[in-house]
């Protein structure tokens, strides 16, 4: 065996240095996957490796495990073990041509102690042309035996406190992954998420309102390329009324290619409560008597997303429900908004027509007022110009009157003196 890796590894170098390497414009992302997260002692697991985003036509990468809590006992053909490290070597002897894309190998490790072990992949990767390709890689913990987790731990510290035996309701929903849409409320019950290809399970933190409620959660585990659902379960303590809390998950590689999110909500002459915003999926609004068919404006971020609107014509008094479908490019992933609509009967049209023709007046009578008291200040303000410029006037002329006083004053002394003078 050892032989015939080192054999294969003597023709990877040859092949590998005949290539001219250069950056790869494109990323490659290896991941580790597994068949399950959690495993107890004695059982086996099954540890896969993948490359997405390119091709590869030549690699050599290492498997990292934990050699204390797992026992590797696997026997693949071009790899090799030393201690805690799975070497794995493979070129496409056709040049290419049947280069690898998604899993390259699967292994199997048997559980040996209670704890959290981690799976790291590193290595190298080479494409058709023999160019180095540009890699990330993603690490996969697994827990072995039954671990309290941090979720567990705060369904604890976070117990509801409601009595209420026919409550079935969640005070709240939590994932162990971001991106859940919309925000949580006890009164909505479908709710959306997209994860990337890496992800497999989803720990669900749900705690009911009514301690003694049951949940169940099912779903989490497992998750499928495409749609998945995750189902939360809530029955009340007295059994009498079950509510069921869903998270619509799609699993891709391509996650631009499942957006749902719309760019665009509004509706002609009315406003949306609360103000748009794409990470919200329900809103309210009213309209007047008179209208019988909404003007919507929806559109996705996505253009090549589809929209399809239900619900905004032949309103009738009082409440509509108007629900807005986007489905992702994909044509898989769906997501559901919905706008309740009030239509005002004819009495409360009055009503609001008085009000709006109250405020109006009001307005009207305050922008007067204050017209008013504009018009007075400019009115004081032209007064004090006024008075001020008279005081110039007064205090110029005071001054002029004074100075010719002054002059005449100077000129008799100087007549005075010199005819005195004249005189002896």
């Amino acid at each position: 065996m050892k032989k015939k890796i080192i054999a294969v590894l003597f023709i990877f170098i040859i092949i590998v240095t005949s290539f001219k390497i250069s950056n790869a414009t494109t990323i490659g992302k290896v991941y580790i996957e597994s068949n399950t997260n959690m495993v107890q002692k004695g059982e086996e697991i099954e540890i896969t490796i993948n490359i997405e985003n390119v091709k590869t036509a030549a690699y050599n990468y290492s498997l990292y495990f934990d050699e204390l809590k797992f026992e590797y006992i696997s026997n693949i053909e071009n790899t090799n073990v030393k201690e805690n490290r799975i070497i794995s070597v493979w070129y496409d002897t056709k040049g290419g041509k049947e280069a690898k894309q998604g899993e390259l190998a699967k292994f199997k490790f048997k559980a040996k102690e209670d704890g959290i072990a981690t799976f790291i992949v590193q290595g190298e990767f080479y494409n058709e042309k023999g160019q180095q390709i540009e890699t990330e890689f993603i690490e996969k913990q697994i827990t072995i035996g039954e671990q309290e987790s941090t979720f567990q731990i705060q369904s604890e510290e976070e117990k509801g406190d409601n009595k209420e035996t026919t409550n079935a309701n969640l005070q709240s929903l939590r994932l162990d992954i971001e991106g859940i849409t919309p925000q949580f409320n006890e009164q909505n019950y479908e709710y959306y998420l997209t994860i990337p290809n890496d992800i497999t399970d989803i720990d669900v933190l749900a705690i009911s309102k009514n301690p003694n409620a049951s949940v169940e959660i099912s779903g989490n585990k497992g998750l499928k390329q495409g749609l998945n659902t995750i189902t939360i379960s809530v029955t009340s303590e007295d059994k009498t009324k079950r509510n069921e809390y869903k998270i619509q998950v799609t699993k891709t590689a391509n996650l631009e290619l499942a957006n749902t999110n719309l760019e665009t909500l509004a509706i002609e002459n009315a406003l949306l409560y609360p103000p748009f915003d794409n990470i919200e999926t329900k809103y309210k609004t009213e309209v007047s008597n008179k209208i019988e068919k909404l003007n919507i404006l929806a559109i996705p971020q996505n253009e090549k997303a589809k929209v399809q609107i239900i619900g905004g014509d032949n309103l009738k008094v009082g409440k509509n429900i108007i629900e807005i479908t986007v489905t992702a490019a994909n044509g898989i992933t769906k997501r559901k908004y919905q706008i309740e609509v009030y239509k005002r009967n004819e009495e409360q049209e009055n009503n609001y027509n008085k009000e709006q023709e109250d405020m109006q007046n009001k307005l009207e009578e305050a922008y007067e007022i204050e017209k008013l008291s504009s018009d007075t200040n400019e009115n004081i303000d032209k007064q004090q110009k006024s008075n001020k410029n008279t005081n110039i006037v007064l205090w110029v002329s005071i001054s002029t009157l004074i100075l010719v006083l002054l002059i005449a004053l100077g000129v008799w002394y100087y007549k005075y003196k010199y005819i005195k003078r004249d005189i002896k």
